[in-house]
Formats: C-alpha cells, sequence, structure tokens
C-alpha cells in the first residue's frame, strides 16, 4: 500500500466520514485494528441505513394520515412531507380555533335561550350536583343568580321529598321516559303549584348521565280552574234559588191557590221578584262577559263627571232615604273633563252607591268625593258600614263573592256589581283600589285619566 508523504493533506471519499476516519487509522494501527475499526464503520453503516428506513416508512404513514385530514388537492400538491406536516398542522390549528368559537357561540346562545325561558330548568350531574340552572329555577328557589348554586347539591338548594322522589325514579330508569307530577312551592300568598318534569340527557348505562328538571309554573291555570269551578257553582245556585221558589209558587196556584184571590196575588208577587232577579243576574251576567271579551262596545266621548255623580244620585235618592241612609257630595269645584262612555260611568256610579247604601245600617253616611290629579281624576265612595274583613278584600271584585252571603241575597244583591265596575273602569284605562276597616265602613277609590292622557 503507498504511504502518503509526511504532511501531505489525507484524502477522504465524500461517501462515508467514517470510512475516511477508519483509513487514517490504518496507517498508524496493525491489522487488528483496522479489522475493529473496518466492522465498527460497516456496522454504524448498516445501522445508519436501518434507521433511515424506518424513518422513512413513519414519515410515510405519517404522511398518508395527515392527507386524511388536508383537502385532497393540497395533500396532492404538497411532496414535502415536512411541509405537508405544516400544513396539517396549521389546519388543525385553524379548525379547532373555528370549532372554539363555534362552541363559544353555542355556549352563549343556549344561555340566552334558558335565561328568557319561562320554565324553571335544572340539570344534574350524576352525583347530584348542579351544573346548570337559569334565571327562573333561581328565582323560583328564592336564590339571587343561577351561578351561586352551580357546583352544589340539589339537596342544598330544595329539600322538597317530590322533587327528589322524581331525581331518584329518573336515575333509576334504564329507557329515557318523562316523569311529571305537580308540587308546591312556598306557601300564602308565596304559594306556587308547578309541573315538574323530570328526564335523563343520555341512557343509563353511560357514566355521563345528566338529569333534567324542568318546573312549569301553573298557578294561575290551577287559579282559572278553581274559578271557573266557583262560577259554575255559584251561577248554579243563584238561579236554582229563584226557579225552585217560581217553580213551587206556580205548582201552589196550580193546585188551587189561584180560586183565593188574595193568597194568588201574595204568590205573584213572590213570582214576579223572583222572575226579576233572574232578569237582573242574567243581564248582569251578560255585561260582565261582554266586557271580559271586549265585545262591549264603549261610546267615549268627553264628559263630566260631576254631571255622571248628579245622575246616579238622583236614581239612588228614594232608596237612601227609604233606608234613612244620608247621600253626601264632596266633588271640587273645576274638574276637568274625562273622555268615557258616560252611560258606562253613571253604571259604575249607581253600582257603587248601591252597594254602599244596602250595607249602611238606619242612620248611615255614605260620601261621594273626586278630585283632580296631575294626570288622572280619584273619585271615592265612603259609607259607614261595618267594613269588610282585610282577608276578603283581595276577592270583593270577583264574581259572586260575598263577604255575608245571607244578608247579600237578601238584599237582592247578584254578587256581581263589583266585579262589572271593575271591568269597566279597566276598559277606561283607569284602576280601582278598596280600603276597608270593620266598624268604620268601606271606601273605592277609583282613578280615571283625564281627557290629556286618553
Amino acid at each position: 500500500m503507498k504511504r502518503r508523504a509526511p504532511g501531505a493533506p489525507f484524502a477522504v471519499p465524500a461517501a462515508s466520514a467514517v470510512l475516511a476516519t477508519a483509513l487514517l487509522l490504518l496507517d498508524t494501527i496493525d491489522l487488528t485494528g483496522w479489522s475493529i475499526c473496518l466492522a465498527t464503520s460497516i456496522g454504524c453503516l448498516i445501522a445508519n441505513a436501518l434507521w433511515a428506513r424506518a424513518l422513512e416508512r413513519r414519515m410515510q404513514r405519517l404522511q398518508a394520515a395527515i392527507q386524511r385530514w388536508l383537502p385532497e388537492d393540497t395533500a396532492a400538491a404538497t411532496a414535502d412531507p415536512f411541509r405537508l406536516v405544516q400544513r396539517a398542522l396549521a389546519s388543525i390549528a385553524h379548525q379547532y380555533d373555528s370549532r372554539t368559537r363555534q362552541a363559544e357561540a353555542e355556549k352563549l346562545q343556549l344561555e340566552a335561550v334558558l335565561g328568557g325561558m319561562i320554565e324553571g330548568v335544572i340539570v344534574l350531574r350524576p352525583d347530584g350536583v348542579i351544573e346548570l340552572a337559569n334565571q327562573r329555577a333561581a328565582a323560583l328557589f328564592g336564590v339571587a343568580t343561577p351561578e351561586t348554586v352551580a357546583g352544589t347539591p340539589l339537596l342544598s338548594l330544595s329539600r322538597d321529598p317530590d322533587i327528589h322522589r322524581v331525581v331518584h325514579q329518573v336515575a333509576q330508569q334504564r329507557v329515557a321516559i318523562p316523569i311529571i307530577t305537580e308540587i308546591t312551592l312556598g306557601s300564602g300568598a308565596r304559594r306556587e303549584i308547578l309541573q315538574l318534569t323530570g328526564t335523563s340527557l343520555a341512557p343509563a348505562d353511560t357514566k355521563q348521565r345528566r338529569i333534567i328538571l324542568v318546573f312549569h309554573d301553573i298557578t294561575a291555570i290551577k287559579q282559572l280552574e278553581a274559578t271557573r269551578r266557583d262560577f259554575v257553582a255559584n251561577v248554579s245556585h243563584e238561579i236554582r234559588t229563584p226557579l225552585t221558589a217560581i217553580r213551587g209558587y206556580a205548582e201552589t196556584l196550580r193546585m188551587g191557590a189561584i180560586d183565593d184571590r188574595d193568597r194568588a196575588l201574595q204568590f205573584l208577587e213572590v213570582i214576579e221578584r223572583h222572575s226579576e232577579r233572574l232578569g237582573r243576574l242574567t243581564e248582569d251576567l251578560l255585561a260582565l262577559s261582554d266586557l271580559e271579551l271586549g265585545r262591549a262596545a264603549l261610546q267615549k266621548a268627553p264628559m263630566s263627571i260631576a254631571a255622571a255623580i248628579d245622575t246616579a244620585l238622583d236614581v239612588l235618592r228614594d232608596k237612601a232615604m227609604q233606608g234613612k241612609v244620608e247621600l253626601h257630595k264632596d266633588i271640587s269645584a273645576e274638574l276637568p273633563p274625562i273622555v268615557a262612555d258616560p252611560d258606562r260611568m253613571v253604571q259604575v256610579l249607581v253600582n257603587l252607591i248601591d252597594n254602599a247604601v244596602k250595607f249602611t245600617r238606619p242612620g248611615g253616611r255614605v260620601t261621594i268625593s273626586a278630585a283632580a290629579q296631575p294626570t288622572q281624576i280619584e273619585l271615592s265612595v265612603a259609607d259607614t258600614g261595618e267594613g269588610v274583613p282585610g282577608r276578603d278584600l283581595p276577592r270583593l271584585t270577583e264574581r259572586f263573592y260575598r263577604v255575608d252571603q245571607a244578608r247579600s241575597r237578601e238584599l237582592g244583591g247578584t254578587g256581581l256589581g263589583l266585579a262589572i265596575v271593575k271591568h269597566i273602569v279597566q276598559a277606561h284605562g283607569g284602576s280601582l283600589r278598596i280600603e276597608s276597616e270593620l266598624g268604620k265602613g268601606t271606601t273605592v277609590h277609583l282613578l280615571l285619566p283625564t281627557s290629556a292622557q286618553q
């Protein structure tokens, strides 16, 4: 083998730096050293080739996987695997950002929908902890904001056994079937009747099962149902009494009493009186129905409330004199006109003054007053009767409601007068308020807008 001159550069083949190093060592070591170096170099070359081949296969698999994420034209146009990975990462980042924004938008939309619902909604985790609640649910249970109950156990929000029974029944279901029941929250004036619907948001065999509770307030519906039942019962009772009397006296006349002139006239007077009562009842029911349905046409025109008061007093003056009740008028000198139906206003005043005279004992007094306020006229009818218990005041304007059932019927009332007054006043844009004190009397206040506010 030709040796190089001292100080001459050593030529290293560009193919392999490891082989060049081995040749350099051959100049200074023996044959055994050459063999070891050669074997090591060859081993390194083989390992390097195997590693490069394994890396190439992994890059091919990575490229194939990435091409499924990228659009077909983009993947085909990119031959460089590293550029392909770069584009794939950029695409994934873009999709992640897009989906994050979409999730945020959907969350805001869900919060807006839940916040605008009239039903209370509570979502429970499998461990019974509240995951989500809307504002209506917070209000039902007396909580300021729904965020304050999120993450707390349902037991800390309510201990109502009906609610927890529904939750238990839903949790035990294998198939999601809604469970519906009625519950009552609060008491007295704050009493609310709710329809509770419980169901699951996932199959029973999943660990992520959620339970949703929906609370629908049906208090008004129940009150309307009770009012309808009371109305049917009251109408039946009011009609049955005069009809029974008419039928009884007519049968008595037919059985021979008609031949006795004095008795016959007496019975006919009773029949006539009950017939008039039926007529008044029918007329009041029709008037009230028309007012409630908006079918009563109001002939509104500028009018003087003082003139309407004088007309009503003229109608009832004789009745007040017979009952020895004094009628007193206290009206401001200058009252602005109101835009109203004159006949309806007179009807309101007649009903109020008639009620006051009926329930004022002899020697008492009924005062009708009217005063101007900045935007309305306050009209009051006050009596010195026995008054009304406080518990009965909210129900005085209900149909057929009477504080003293026997005395009211004895005086000829139908139990619809104040209900008609309330609807007429509301149809004119006004309001009604009643004050009463036992032993001192009752005052009905009407607020009617002036012509400038119509």
